[in-house]
C-alpha cells in the first residue's frame, strides 16, 4: 500500500491498458506513480515521474525531468521502496519551494 500523505488523486491508470495511478502534491511539485496489471505478483512494480504543476482547477501537470531528485521515470520493485522515495521526495519539494521562495519575483507589467 502506497502511503496517503500528500496524496490529491488515486485514479485508473488514464492510459486505458488497466492498473492504479497516485499523484502526490508537495507545493508546485509532485510525483506521479502508476502499476500496470499484471499476471505474477512478483512482477508488480511502480513507476513513477516528478512532475510541475501548471493548473490545480482543473488538475493538470506535465513530467519535469529537471530536477535533482530524478531526470528519468524511475522503477521501483515494491511498496517498501517506493515510499521510502516519496518520503525523501516530499522533503526535496519542501526545500526546493523554501528556495524558489526566496528568489526575486519578475515584475508584472
Amino acid at each position: 500500500m502506497l502511503t496517503q500523505k500528500n496524496l490529491v488523486l488515486t485514479r485508473a491508470e488514464p492510459n486505458g491498458m488497466g492498473g492504479l495511478q497516485f499523484l502526490y502534491r508537495v507545493g508546485q511539485y509532485g510525483i506521479v506513480a502508476g502499476s500496470q496489471p499484471c499476471e505474477e505478483i512478483h512482477q508488480i512494480h511502480w513507476e513513477a515521474d516528478v512532475v510541475k504543476f501548471i493548473s490545480l482547477k482543473p488538475l493538470q501537470f506535465e513530467v519535469c525531468h529537471t530536477t535533482e531528485l530524478a531526470d528519468k521515470t524511475l522503477k521501483f520493485r515494491n511498496d517498501k521502496a517506493i515510499n521510502e522515495f516519496l518520503e525523501k521526495a516530499f522533503s526535496y519539494f519542501g526545500e526546493l519551494a523554501l528556495l524558489e521562495g526566496m528568489l526575486p519575483q519578475a515584475e508584472q507589467p
